[in-house]
């Protein structure tokens, strides 16, 4: 059968035809006219024609801001999997959205042991049950002392003790449906180091760091022997739940005890503030010891006005509080002087904490006594500040300021402030030649 409209032409009328039914073939002469596709048909051929084109996908996949959110896209075909788990996609990812901030754990003195709560940092509602998530983790610890030393990535290196104050080390995956928990071994013993006078007195130092990237059962130690005339310096990585050294370095160099623990490792190299106003740099790759100075005018005088902050392979960055103002500086990782520190920001805290009802700035010798660093994020993109008796949070991009906790008689004071971030890259599900997508979504969901 062939349609033919009947009626006047629907360009003269603007009406639209109705169809009569005519034998096959029509009769001789006469025009037949197809029908137009329904629109829901046409709506569809303008999607494929655009999330058929390769180049304008990735740029709608490069838009959707956060991993989870680019996680879930990957679940949709092989080839959407494709694009958006592309190594080359996942840097382009990366640079336009840094690893997003969930939230905090939060340590206080309260009571025998220190008590751990979690934050939330500008809660979304895409990311709401990785927030309760994160804070239910701790549950099944209650009962334990506990103690957060590293975070990264969405992974935490944890210490429990129970009654007889017996310690367990973990590295834990809190932001894991299962809450993953692997147990590891603690630091290893301080290493056998040789003295060059016999009354000479050697002091050890830990540092425990977490990896970029692993698979939740390793963590790096760094250990640093030091005394009067000579520092030594040992990093171990845990493998198969052993000890390796992994490289050392020495020199004659004497430091005085470092009056905070100030500490940062990026994988080649660590960082210690000293209280000779001086940072140690040990460069494993070269077992090399060297010092640096600090920038122009900064000066360690209290604990918590001083913190570095690792900056992706780009050098360091020094985030420094002198009464109302906020310094932050970088230092290049190819500069000829490892000393050359530039001013790249500065923050007057009265103006962005304005909104916090905040207006009183003691000061003491030139230092703010109620303003103290607490932590600092990857290239300085956030810091999380003591301040009269509050914790608060700083973008530094935005220059955004939040207040997360007020501090009670019953905190006692704060001992920590450990960020949590989304874990990253994104877990994707594998991708294998002739399984069933729908399969491979759902074990995907499933791990992430």
């Amino acid at each position: 059968m062939a349609l033919i409209p009947e009626g006047p032409s629907p360009c003269s009328s603007g009406a639209a035809p109705a169809y009569l039914k005519f034998p096959n073939p029509p009769p001789h002469g006469m025009e037949v006219e197809t029908p137009p596709p329904p629109p829901v048909t046409a709506a569809a051929a303008a999607i494929s024609s655009v999330l058929g084109d390769d180049d304008l996908l990735r740029e709608i996949l490069l838009r959707l801001g956060l991993p989870t959110s680019l996680l879930r896209a990957a679940l949709v075909c092989r080839r959407w999997l494709r694009h958006a788990s592309d190594p080359t996609f996942i840097r382009r990812f990366r640079a336009v959205h840094p690893p997003r901030l969930l939230g905090a754990y939060l340590a206080t003195s309260a009571g025998l042991a220190p008590r751990l709560r979690f934050l939330p940092i500008r809660p979304v509602p895409e990311l709401a049950a990785a927030a309760r998530r994160a804070g239910a983790f701790f549950d099944a610890f209650k009962g334990s002392a506990t103690s957060v030393y590293d975070s990264r990535s969405g992974r935490l290196l944890v210490t429990t003790f129970d009654d007889r104050h017996d310690s367990t080390r973990q590295v834990c995956g809190p932001l894991s449906p299962a809450g993953n928990t692997a147990v590891v071994p603690p630091p290893p013993p301080p290493p056998p180091i040789q003295l060059t006078n016999d009354d000479e007195c050697l002091i050890y130092h830990y540092g425990e760091f977490l990896p970029d990237d692993d698979d939740g059962r390793s963590y790096f130690c760094v250990v640093m022997g030091y005394s009067e005339l000579q520092t030594t310096v040992y990093l171990y990585e845990l493998q198969d739940m052993s000890w390796v050294v992994r490289a050392s370095a020495a020199a004659q160099l004497p430091l005085l005890p470092p009056r905070s623990r100030v500490m940062l490792f990026d994988n080649s190299k660590f960082y210690m503030l000293s209280a000779t106003n001086k940072i140690l740099v040990c460069d494993f790759p070269s077992s090399s010891i060297s010092v640096m100075e600090l920038p122009n005018g900064v000066l360690n005088k209290h604990g918590g006005c001083i913190m570095l902050s690792r900056g992706d392979g780009s050098g360091i960055f020094l985030v420094h509080v002198k009464e109302s103002q906020l310094q932050i500086f970088h230092c290049g990782k190819d500069s000829d002087n490892p000393g050359n520190w530039l001013l790249v920001d500065y923050i007057c805290l009265r103006q962005v904490c304005a909104n916090l009802d905040m207006t009183t700035w003691p000061s003491v010798d030139g230092q703010s006594a109620s303003v103290k660093i607490c932590t600092v994020g990857d290239n300085a993109r956030f810091v999380f500040l003591e301040m009269f008796g509050a914790v608060v949070f700083l973008d530094i991009t935005s220059r955004q300021a939040d207040k997360v906790y007020q501090l009670t008689p019953e905190d006692k004071e704060l001992v920590s402030v450990r960020p949590l971030m989304l874990i990253w890259p994104p877990v994707f599900p594998p991708m294998k030649e002739g399984c069933d997508q729908k399969e491979s979504c759902t074990q995907a969901q499933t791990a992430a």
